[in-house]
């Protein structure tokens, strides 16, 4: 005869059991979801290409939300839903990089937002799946998916310009030559990203003096920005084009910059202010939170070079 099963152990293997349950689930439902907006855009592209990637607050939210309603009969509270939300976003990010090849990069600018999605949903499902109404407020399930698969449709593409400005010791006449190209750059990265593994430029290479010239923009790990001479004025005015963007991981369908600008300044004081612009689109939303997080990358690639040129261009006798 087997002696009789544990309770205490057998509500903590239910436990768990569902706890898993509702990780996978949550995460199934939000491959479903972006699976089904990927296969709208494949299949019809009118919709809008690379600019219809669902918000990346959307489908977090989902998770959490059906996480929440396999989790309902635990009744876990708010301390059970901070912890349990955080496990769901990790099994997500998981589940991104192997199947959307996505970066460590990506993935460690995404986690915050993703974990606040998560726990949206998780805390929203903690009262709308309450037993009393479970059953009724089920039905939101399909209107929430129609939300997430038209709301591409409803925005249109983010695109914005990046500016930043240093002073340096020096004529215009010094500076310029260091604007057109420069040999690699000896110091190592001091932007936290870079230092991770987010590629940062290297060295600038450029084939004359004239519209239409090409340039590169070396990056590290061989990653090379193409760009072609758009406007030129010597010792004033460097604009080009960014022809082709290395096929990064990081970088690949989430943004694109499309053209760079140096301005010299002639401060009168045989000194020069160097004004560095890019201007770029973005394909992830929400806008808000991506946009900050590309105006930092911008910004230490622009200080990373600009600084560069002002030891050159000061160091010149």
């Amino acid at each position: 005869m087997q002696p009789p099963a544990n309770p205490t152990s057998t509500g903590r293997s239910r436990r768990v059991g569902r706890l898993l349950l509702g990780l996978l689930t949550g995460n199934a439902v939000g491959a479903l979801l972006c699976g089904l907006v990927f296969g709208l855009v494949h299949f019809c592209p009118q919709y809008g290409g690379g600019v219809s990637l669902p918000s990346l607050l959307l489908i977090p939210f989902a998770i959490g939300l059906v996480a929440s309603w396999v989790w309902g009969p635990l009744k876990l509270g708010m301390g059970g839903i901070l912890l349990h939300s955080l496990s769901c976003t990790a099994l997500g990010l998981v589940v991104g990089a192997v199947a959307f090849r996505e970066g460590v990069i990506c993935l460690i600018i995404l986690s915050p937002l993703l974990y606040v999605g998560v726990l949206a949903g998780a805390v929203l499902g903690e009262v709308l799946f309450r037993k009393s109404r479970a059953r009724v407020n089920l039905c939101l399930a399909p209107f929430l998916a129609l939300v997430i698969l038209a709301e591409h449709g409803l925005r249109r593409p983010h695109t914005s310009v990046v500016v930043d400005e240093i002073r340096i010791a020096a004529p215009p006449a010094k500076v310029w030559p260091h604007v057109l190209a420069f040999a690699p750059i000896p110091d190592p990265p001091d932007y936290w990203l870079f230092r991770l593994g987010l590629p940062y430029p290297t060295e600038t290479t450029h084939g004359g003096d004239f519209e239409g010239a090409d340039r590169a923009c070396r990056f590290s790990g061989g990653a090379v920005f193409k760009e072609r001479v758009a406007r030129i004025d010597p010792g004033r005015d460097l604009v080009f084009d960014i022809l082709e963007m290395p096929p990064d991981p990081e970088l690949l369908g989430h943004l694109d910059a499309h053209r760079g600008e140096f301005e010299l300044r002639d401060n009168g004081d045989g000194t020069t202010t160097l004004v560095g612009r890019t201007w770029y689109s973005l394909h992830v939303r929400p806008a808000f939170y991506f946009d900050w997080w590309t105006r930092q990358v911008f910004r230490a690639v622009h200080l990373r070079v600009m600084r560069n040129v002002k030891h050159l261009a000061e160091g010149t006798p």
